[in-house]
């Protein structure tokens, strides 16, 4: 499930250059590839309760790990709407400097979280000492994440001309900080089940 998380994290930067080049294919592509990691997270989650139901009362932290999977289930969930809203954003307004790099920042630094989220998961059944660490790595990125949110949104509001624009960049802005704040949550109950193995 965090795998297939870091795959749609990293279509959401495929999307954001096909708006910038005007490819109107590579924003629906882009959209299906999320839509389809979605799907994949929910059945690999149903498929996650069936086993989890079969173990019985042998394993001590399953209720962790059943928390877990909805947390992670929930990044997607993020990422899809992240998606969606950036498809509306107008591409004049995003070809600007003072919005595009900062935007691009903003994605690279989600997915970088994302990806982290997925090492801490693969490394539960290692290490979990690596789990733990890892999480404290992830809570460090979404801090960095907040701040240039808080200056892109100040920026933003400042320059922005036109309610629209600035409702559907204030969206996209807000979606990125919702997305990283799951992999924050995903991250703690990480470390639950870390402490727990």
């Amino acid at each position: 499930m965090a795998r297939r998380n870091t795959d749609a994290a990293r279509v959401l930067n495929e999307e954001f250059q096909a708006l910038l080049s005007n490819d109107r294919a590579g924003l629906k592509a882009s959209m299906e590839k999320i839509k389809k990691a979605e799907e994949d997270v929910v059945a690999l989650r149903r498929a996650l309760i069936r086993e989890l139901a079969q173990v019985g009362t042998l394993l001590m932290n399953k209720e962790d790990l059943l928390r877990l999977a909805f947390v992670i289930e929930g990044i997607v969930g993020y990422i899809n709407g992240t998606a969606f809203k950036i498809s509306h954003l107008r591409r004049p307004v995003v070809k600007m400097k003072k919005y595009r790099e900062p935007l691009t920042e903003l994605l690279n630094l989600l997915i970088e979280e994302i990806s982290k989220q997925n090492e801490c998961v693969r490394a539960l059944s290692m290490n979990p000492d690596q789990a733990i660490e890892t999480a404290g790595q992830i809570q460090r990125i979404e801090s960095d994440i907040d701040a240039k949110q808080r200056e892109l949104m100040n920026e933003v509001l400042k320059s922005m001309n036109g309610y629209r624009d600035l409702i559907e960049m204030k969206d996209v802005i807000q979606s990125i900080e919702d997305a990283s704040d799951a992999a924050l949550r995903a991250a703690d109950s990480t470390t639950i089940v870390a402490l727990g193995v």
